[in-house]
């Protein structure tokens, strides 16, 4: 998802692609606030275009109406229920 030029785009489209019942699994490294942006490895790869935080995966949870959204370490799950 940090690959991702257009993502309300891509999570339309991927939400859209679901069945009833599914679950989208997504991968990323979230950003902390707390952590000097300067600092942090995970901008460092030129492929990596957008950024998500803890907050943004709320967002897209409520915009996106997926019923769910949970985070374990890197794992992002958004439950279509």
């Amino acid at each position: 998802m940090e690959h991702f030029h257009s993502p309300a785009k891509e999570f339309r489209l991927l939400k859209d692609m679901l069945n009833p019942n599914g679950t989208l699994y997504c991968m990323t490294h979230l950003y902390n606030p707390d952590t000097p942006f300067d600092d942090w490895y995970y901008k460092n790869d030129p492929t990596h275009v957008f950024f998500y935080q803890k907050k943004a995966i709320e967002w897209i949870k409520e915009n996106f109406e997926f019923s769910s959204a949970s985070i374990t370490g890197r794992l992002i799950k958004l439950a279509n229920q």
